[in-house]
């Protein structure tokens, strides 16, 4: 049976490139307590070394996220099972009820997520709606003004054969 913890320590194996030495950096509480303005360069300082330390922070950010996202889930993983174990009866094993619970609350995310996307997808529908109606639009009015001027400049063509004198043909 495979619980979210395990999950959860799976993806902190397949993530373990952000710490090659098996250290986790958001426990080491002295590089959350550096102070920033003692920090000094030498003469010999690498573009390099600023996209390092950009990986770095967002390594320790993506660690920092997962390991918010694990509490909240555990948090409230918790809660649900103690409120549905007090409404259960006492012979339904406490795994299965986890194992439920565990399920609807990951049920509920996802049911979440797609609503939310959604929205975001029927929004981008109405923009691109909306661009392809402007540029309709445009097009027409654009084609109707050619129109025009094209007109006004074959009538004046057909007024130049009265203009002057023609040779016999």
């Amino acid at each position: 049976m495979v619980t979210v913890s395990k999950l959860l320590a799976v993806l902190k194996i397949s993530l373990s490139w952000i710490d090659q030495e098996g250290e986790n950096p958001a426990a080491d509480p002295r590089i959350w307590n550096r102070n920033r303005n003692d920090m000094t360069f030498s003469g010999d300082y690498d573009e390099d070394d600023d996209e390092d330390d950009d990986e770095e922070e967002d390594d320790r950010s993506m660690d920092l996220l997962i390991r918010f996202v694990e509490n909240v889930f555990k948090k409230i993983s918790k809660r649900a099972r103690k409120a549905v174990r007090s409404v259960l009866p006492i012979n339904i094993p406490t795994k299965l009820v986890g194992f439920s619970v565990n399920g609807v609350i990951i049920l509920a995310f996802f049911w979440i997520l797609k609503a939310f996307l959604e929205v975001v997808c029927t929004l981008g529908s109405v923009v691109f709606v909306s661009i392809l109606l402007v540029r309709g639009v445009w097009t027409g009015i654009s084609y109707f003004q050619e129109g025009d001027y094209r007109r006004t400049n074959d009538f004046d063509d057909g007024n130049q054969a009265w203009n002057g004198t023609q040779p016999a043909g």
